[in-house]
């Protein structure tokens, strides 16, 4: 649903004023001539969404802007809706989610809490301003218009696909933030708060059979998280597991399960606060970046930006997450705990050892040498075995 054609008219009113008037204050787009409502504008949608980004990045910019004698000639009533916006806006990546006849589901993407918005379109719906298929990723500004939600009339869509297991997670979240939160409808300052069931009377019944205890969540064999931590670890590990069918390969999953299972272990687990999705992109991101994914001449090799960018996320996002579990785990080049095999093979720092005085390769040396530093856990294995 949009506004009406009179409330898109007082919009853009608005819009088209404090747009003009910063520009012509900061200059950030020369010779920008002021738009009016119902006629062509005058200047390209690229050049407004420059002044709009700008304008939004340095809010203090409007209460200026309000502050000048010849701001432009607003009604006290008006004034109050730019000062609401001031006050009110949100400026986030997000993705769309959904279309309802009442309006459009906007899914903060990335940030911690996730929130639902209901957003209304201006002069059409945004199912029509933006006809792509949902979900897709979306940076735009929410601003407070009455009692409804709209947004700053420019928007722009990152050109990302979303492959099947990425769509689920989606869709879960949102279902999982609608149950918790709801879905905001106005933007008033207020932060929502957990919704919670009202406690319904006992009806008296009949006697029936005790209902059955759910049973606790299990991972798969062979894998040793504490049962506490079963259900964390079977959440990110379908996320971990989606990713590496899609993008990576049998022994990277194996690797980053494991790196997985130990963050589990940890007590207390650093898994327990935060966003799964979030541990997952850093979890897929430290392991890749300690086994030179980033390096085009690997077998297998990704950019930071992609791995992010399938998770949800910006690089910096990724990045720092990653960092932290880089430290938690202990990553490095020498570290063969989460190595790939062919990189631990090729990895002479592993394989050359302090041997009575003289650093030699421990590949060289008599197997009952071999088995000396392997039981000393100096290497990760006995090389004639592998052989």
């Amino acid at each position: 649903m949009n506004l009406s054609e009179q409330e898109s008219a007082l919009f853009y009113k608005l819009w088209y004023s404090i747009v003009w008037g910063i520009n012509e204050k900061h200059i950030i787009i020369p010779r920008f001539t002021k738009p009016v409502y119902g006629t062509r504008v005058p200047v390209s949608l690229e050049d407004f969404a420059k002044v709009n980004n700008a304008m939004w990045d340095n809010p203090q910019w409007i209460d200026d802007f309000l502050s000048e004698p010849d701001s432009g000639e607003f009604t006290e009533e008006e004034r109050n809706i730019i000062t609401l916006w001031r006050k009110h806006f949100v400026k986030e990546k997000f993705m769309l989610v959904r279309h309802f006849k009442k309006y459009s589901v906007l899914m903060t993407f990335g940030a911690t809490p996730t929130f639902l918005y209901g957003v209304y379109g201006i002069t059409e719906p945004l199912k029509d301003a933006l006809p792509y298929s949902v979900p897709f990723a979306v940076d735009l500004v929410l601003l407070p218009f009455g009692d409804k939600i709209i947004y700053s009339s420019i928007a722009s869509v990152y050109s990302i696909s979303f492959g099947s297991g990425y769509r689920a997670s989606i869709n879960e979240l949102y279902n999982q933030t609608k149950e918790k939160y709801g879905i905001i409808e106005m933007l008033n300052g207020e932060i929502p708060v957990i919704k919670t069931q009202s406690e319904k009377p006992k009806k008296k019944t009949k006697s029936k059979k005790p209902a059955s205890i759910p049973a606790a969540a299990t991972v798969p064999e062979g894998v040793n998280v504490p049962k506490a931590m079963a259900a964390r670890y079977n959440q990110i590990a379908e996320i971990i597991s989606n990713f590496c069918d899609e993008k990576l390969d049998e022994e990277y999953k194996s690797i980053t399960l494991r790196a997985l299972a130990k963050l589990c272990r940890k007590r207390p687990s650093p898994l327990v606060g935060g966003n799964a999705r979030t541990w997952a992109a850093g979890i897929v991101y430290a392991i890749g970046s300690n086994n030179f994914i980033f390096d085009k001449s690997q077998p297998i090799n990704m950019t930071a930006t992609e791995i992010a960018e399938w998770f949800g996320f910006a690089k910096s996002t990724a990045g720092s997450k990653a960092s932290e579990v880089t430290k938690l785990l202990d990553l490095s080049y020498v570290n063969t705990e989460f190595l790939l095999k062919r990189l631990i093979t090729n990895n002479s720092a592993i394989w050359f050892l302090e041997v009575n005085g003289f650093i030699t390769d421990i590949r060289r040396m008599p197997r009952e040498v071999q088995e000396q530093a392997f039981k000393k856990g100096l290497i990760p294995y006995i090389p004639d075995d592998e052989k």
